[in-house]
């Protein structure tokens, strides 16, 4: 009996043995396979959120490589931006985009995608967008879209934003499509902010928030402590045991540093337990189970180790090639740096010259021109050709020397009354030949007028000698001549030579007239300045001939600035020019007409204009109608102009015309108004 209790104790011995050790290798099992499993579903997970971290770095790199484009290219020029859209919407990931531009007014003038999405894009975003330096890239983050955004510069300083858009759920589609997980297993996605943005098992949980979860939030779940450690933490990857309706294995892993999303992987504890019952069924089994699971499982390592590598290699490959590419851009930098400078440098010449300068091709059309050339034009000037700017020129001189030829022209590019001098000099190539010409324009208009009026000035100085010399060698004479006339015709009774002297006494008075007006311009009296009213001495002006018979047909309209203020001048010597240009409107307008004075204050000065409907002056006689003693009517004199002309002068005004043919006139005279 002994033996038999022994026996009985030994097989119960090696049976409790054997049930030990297989409750042990079990439970060992279990935490083998748990193990092995954590670190599969941990590879899953940073597999996941790296994919995703280079898809968001990728469409970052493009987005800046696109607004590089941008900054060299017309936003208006459609092909160009088709073809840009194109390569910024081409991608490797097969994930539908959305490209669009901004301008500096907020406005979306180029788009690419599904419109529907710009309900999402906000006025801050935008404003944020254009805000944004050189080089910059901001994601942002919505609960359904992911937008990338960059400014972009062009040459001529203007910004405009790119963005581009992707729908969260066709990333989160594209990188969890293929990814096969236990059957009790899922995989969700969460941002930040504890939104969950995907799940795979209960996609109407989509859009909730853990920090705000719902009473249905909890039928698999006891709490969210788990995932709010895991947003709270530093940590890119983990592990953790998370309580829910049963424990589950949850391996976590961020998506870099450009998201803000956490990628989940978790299976439940009971896959694990079900797989070793299997396997516990027959002991013959369980070596080659688990044989068979350490290949699966090593040949899966191997296979993700192998990725790992590759994908190691890949980043190094990539970070070389980023360092290569750092390299040429801060290259690239100097280069456009000390191209900046030298341009800059170029354009403070080309300013401190003080000339308009033009560029053309051997055939005269312009290539190039600076700035105060179009200025001058009023124009764009590239694309024209000479004969289309100088139409109506007129060359008043031109010299040549050395192959430089220089002309003195008028009305260059249409400008009626303007002269410029004109300096043209030929561009050679290497062999010799002329490919182009450089044409130096510079306006001396107003060096043209200082030189008349300085002609003017020396011709009046010389007409006031003359006329002293005149009036005093022929005054005594012509009066002896003048009282013996005037003695016979009384004496005489003969018809006849009674009108032969009428006719000398006539031409005599009028030598005599003539006489007075020449030591009149002579003796000018010297201005002598007092504080006046302009308006009241054109009143004035106006009431001396009102009552002239040639003013009979002739309508005087007066538009006078009631608010002027007094300026120091002569006015009696004020009054005699007014009475003289109203005169010569009148006499103007032999069929009658209209006659509008004008006075107004333009930049510190008073203004007082002349303007009548009459015959008009002929272009080639404007220059000569302040000459002495040049004039166009029959028994005119010449001095009235001339003598207008040196009073305004003596007051520090200045009296300029302006006339068309069978249009009108209009003189204006223009006084400072200040009386120091």
């Amino acid at each position: 009996m002994k033996g038999h209790f022994l026996i009985i104790g030994v097989l119960l011995l090696i049976v409790s043995v054997l049930i030990s050790l297989n409750i042990f290798f079990q439970q060992s099992l279990q935490m083998e396979i748990a193990q092995e499993f954590s670190k599969q579903q941990q590879l899953i997970s940073e597999l996941i959120a790296r994919n995703i971290g280079d898809f968001i770095r990728l469409r970052k790199e493009r987005v800046l490589y696109t607004a590089r484009l941008l900054s060299a290219i017309e936003i208006d020029n459609a092909p160009d931006m088709d073809k840009l859209a194109r390569e910024i919407l081409r991608s490797r990931h097969n994930v539908a985009a959305n490209f669009g531009i901004i301008n500096r007014q907020g406005d979306v003038v180029h788009f690419e995608g599904d419109r529907k999405t710009l309900a999402t894009l906000s006025p801050n975003m935008i404003k944020s967008a254009l805000a944004l330096p050189a080089g910059r890239v901001e994601l942002v983050e919505l609960p359904t879209m992911v937008y990338f955004f960059t400014a972009a510069r062009s040459h001529n300083g203007s910004i405009s934003a790119v963005f581009l858009s992707i729908d969260i759920k066709e990333i989160i589609a594209r990188f969890t499509s293929k990814m096969d997980v236990m059957d009790k297993g899922d995989i969700w996605i969460i941002d930040g902010k504890g939104t969950l943005l995907y799940h795979a098992i209960q996609p109407e949980m989509v859009g909730r928030n853990i920090y705000d979860a719902k009473e249905s939030c909890f039928q698999c779940h006891k709490s969210f402590a788990t995932e709010k450690n895991v947003i709270g933490s530093a940590s890119m990857t983990g592990k953790f045991i998370a309580p829910s309706g049963e424990d589950k294995i949850l391996s976590f892993a961020r998506a870099g540093d450009d998201l803000s999303w956490i990628v989940f992987v978790s299976s439940p504890f009971s896959d694990i337990a079900q797989m070793t019952k299997q396997s516990m069924r027959f002991y013959s089994y369980l070596i080659m189970s688990i044989l068979v699971t350490t290949i699966v499982v090593s040949t899966a390592l191997i296979a993700f180790n192998r990725k790992r590598i590759q994908a190691e290699e890949i980043a190094k490959r990539q970070s070389q090639m980023e360092k290569h590419a750092a390299e040429l851009e801060e290259k690239v930098n100097e280069r456009t740096a000390e191209l900046f400078e030298e341009k800059e440098k170029l354009n403070g010449i080309v300013s401190a010259i003080g000339s308009g300068i033009l560029l053309l091709d051997k055939h005269g059309v312009v290539q190039w021109s600076n700035q105060l050339a179009e200025n001058m034009a009023g124009i764009k000037l590239v694309g024209r050709s000479c004969e289309e700017l100088c139409a109506e020129c007129e060359i008043s001189s031109n010299y040549s020397r050395d192959n430089i030829e220089t002309v003195l022209a008028s009305n260059l590019f249409g400008k009626q009354g303007q002269h410029y001098q004109v300096t043209t000099a030929p561009i050679r190539g290497a062999d010799g030949n002329t490919s182009g010409y450089v044409r130096l324009i510079h306006d001396v208009t107003e060096i043209k007028k200082m030189e008349e009026q300085m002609s003017n000035s020396e011709k009046l100085a010389s007409i006031g000698r003359l006329a002293a010399g005149i009036a005093h060698e022929i005054g005594n004479p012509l009066t002896s001549v003048f009282s013996f006339v005037q003695i016979l015709r009384e004496m005489e009774q003969d018809e006849f030579k009674k009108d032969s002297l009428q006719t000398i006494y006539f031409h005599i008075n009028r030598i005599s007239e003539t006489l007075k007006q020449l030591s009149g311009y002579s003796k000018m009296p010297a201005v002598e300045p007092r504080q006046c009213q302009i308006n009241d001495v054109i009143e004035t002006s106006v009431n001396l001939i009102q009552y002239d018979k040639r003013a009979k047909d002739i309508v005087i309209r007066k538009e006078l600035l009631p608010s002027l203020s007094p300026i120091c001048v002569d006015a009696n010597q004020l009054s005699q020019v007014f009475v003289n240009l109203i005169l010569n409107a009148i006499d103007a307008m032999p069929d009658g007409g209209t006659l509008t004075i004008k006075s107004y204050v333009k930049n510190g000065s008073v203004i007082i204009e002349f303007k009548d409907t009459g015959t008009g002056i002929p272009k080639e006689n404007l220059i000569k109608i302040f000459d002495p003693f040049y004039t166009t009517k029959e028994k005119g004199t010449g001095l009235g102009l001339a003598v207008s002309y040196n009073i305004i002068k003596k007051m520090n005004g200045t009296l300029t015309v302006d006339s068309e043919p069978e249009v009108g006139t209009t003189f204006t005279i223009e006084i400072p108004c200040d009386c120091n």
